[in-house]
């Protein structure tokens, strides 16, 4: 079985998915890269399948890694993460209105969307700190994320607290005034930290 990071040979001690991906993985952190990538005879894999590798020897012929320098990889999802609240801020509206005029369920469908929208985004700046080794606001004018960050936590609280209340009339308040306007700050902030950072 071969294995090839970024087209180079690498060398394994047995013919199994465990003992190429290990051979990669140490390879592309030798030289400051990550793996975004990864075929089995052309194939590409996910999930379980690289998560949890098999070491059992495999009957494939090519093992086959890419992978860049997580600045280029953060920045892509950075602005990836900013066009997403581009359009969050239109979804914001559209639940709030759902409320307004009673279509209770379509709102709450809606909202769970949302707020699942706000955990990337969050995700997103945590590991994206973690993959080039420093908080991501190092790269963002003096205090800008940490104010957005503290902005969001109280808004979502609120927000919470609203749903739980059975507060239909503040949560759609807090959607389409409060969220939304937060939203398109994120999407500035996100872009500005993403200009910020250099590929290597």
């Amino acid at each position: 079985m071969k294995a090839t990071l970024d087209g180079q040979p690498l060398t394994i001690d047995r013919p199994s998915l465990a003992a190429a991906l290990e051979a990669g993985v140490a390879n592309a952190r030798e030289r400051g890269r990550i793996i975004v990538e990864v075929l089995l005879d052309g194939e590409p894999l996910h999930g379980e399948a690289l998560g949890q590798p098999s070491d059992e020897a495999i009957d494939a012929q090519h093992v086959e890694m890419t992978s860049t320098d997580p600045t280029s990889l953060v920045r892509v999802t950075l602005f990836d993460a900013a066009d997403a609240m581009d359009s969050a801020q239109d979804e914001h509206a559209a639940c709030a209105e759902m409320i307004h005029r009673g279509d209770i369920r379509a709102a709450m469908g809606a909202l769970g969307q949302l707020l699942s929208t706000w955990q990337a985004v969050r995700e997103a700046v945590a590991q994206g700190g973690a993959a080039v080794g420093q908080p991501l606001s190092s790269y963002a004018a003096e205090g800008s994320l940490d104010k957005r960050t503290e902005s969001l936590s109280k808004q979502l609280d609120d927000l919470k607290r609203a749903v739980g209340n059975d507060d239909l009339s503040t949560v759609a308040d807090l959607l389409e005034d409060d969220l939304r306007a937060e939203a398109g700050l994120w999407a500035d902030t996100l872009r500005q930290i993403a200009e910020g950072m250099k590929p290597d």
